[in-house]
């Protein structure tokens, strides 16, 4: 069977294809003076989401499918509010030699093995005994490397994707260490450098790596990546015999304070020029990211001008781009 990727979609086309379920809920109305219910998913695959309905209540009532399934999806699409809509006709839980992975995750732009070896050569820069140390055992524990290097830095903003959260904190490293050649005078290079790679340690537990729209964990979801982090690295650091414990704060400070903002998901703003730093890095390698993305994604509808983007409150020129 043919697949039909979401950024193909077309109001007016009867759809019959494979995508992923992000999400599910049910919603209630009425209908002849008497209750109902519809099911309204949210679908993806590689190249982006949709949403669909269901009004059929037997369809509405089959509960064989769930977040991250695989589903069969045959139906038309419509406009509804301005979006594109798949209306289900018919939906089934797709048999597993019939999907094919590549269709739902996309690949990283570079290399995995290549980009850890560039991580690698950073981290063996750093001339600090204690942050070395720390950075060893935090990637000596068991499947720590691997499950860093297949994991996602984001679900669908930036480096949505397997090796995104290698890809992001390679970039975080390389703007952090530009930072110190042009403007080093008070940041500290071996703290902000394992800073640049600790900021996002623990989003190998704040996603599920087997699912394709890296659902949350429960850990995922009551405590986040940022908290974890810090956890960790405080637990990792009072397992090194005489480790600084102004060092292992700030440490900590950084990873808690990284994304800038409270209303951002930061516990703290930052108070240090080096996790000012890496606040920074962080959101120039996540913002390029994202505008990338809506970049590609414009080009491919032939458009000199993106949508409105809700999260960047703005639309993106991308006609004439490097002339």
């Amino acid at each position: 069977m043919k697949k039909t990727y979401v950024k193909d979609l077309a109001v007016g086309m009867q759809v019959r294809s494979h995508f992923f379920v992000v999400d599910r809920r049910l919603i209630n109305y009425t209908r002849g003076g008497a209750p109902a219910c519809g099911l309204v998913l949210s679908l993806a695959d590689k190249t982006g989401r949709a949403q669909a309905v269901a009004w059929n209540e037997a369809l509405v009532a089959d509960s064989t499918y769930r977040k991250d399934d695989v589903v069969l999806v045959t139906g038309k699409v419509q406009d509804y509010k301005g979006e594109k809509q798949i209306y289900i006709e018919d939906i089934a839980k797709a048999c597993p030699s019939e999907v094919n992975a590549e269709d739902f995750c996309a690949p990283p732009p570079r290399p995995i093995a290549g980009m850890w070896q560039e991580l690698e050569a950073h981290m063996a820069t750093i001339s600090n005994h204690f942050l070395k140390k720390l950075l060893e055992a935090c990637f000596a524990e068991p499947g720590q490397q691997y499950a860093f290097c297949q994991a996602p830095a984001g679900r669908e903003v930036h480096h949505a994707y397997v090796g995104g959260l290698l890809h992001h904190t390679l970039e975080v490293v390389q703007y952090a260490l530009r930072m110190v050649e042009v403007q080093g005078t008070y940041l500290n290079r071996d703290l902000l450098l394992a800073g640049a790679v600790l900021h996002d340690i623990s989003k190998v537990e704040e996603y599920e790596p087997r699912a394709f729209a890296f659902e949350f964990t429960d850990r995922g979801r009551l405590l986040g990546h940022v908290v974890l982090g810090a956890e960790r690295v405080g637990r990792l650091a009072d397992g090194i015999p005489g480790f600084p414990r102004v060092l292992r704060d700030e440490l900590q400070h950084m990873i808690l304070s990284h994304h800038g903002h409270r209303e951002w998901g930061s516990p703290e703003e930052p108070k240090t020029v080096n996790a000012v730093a890496l606040h920074l890095a962080d959101l120039t390698s996540g913002k390029i990211n994202q505008v990338e993305k809506i970049i590609t994604e414009t080009i491919s509808l032939g458009e000199r001008w993106s949508a409105w983007d809700k999260r960047l409150e703005s639309s993106i020129l991308v006609a004439n781009l490097g002339g």
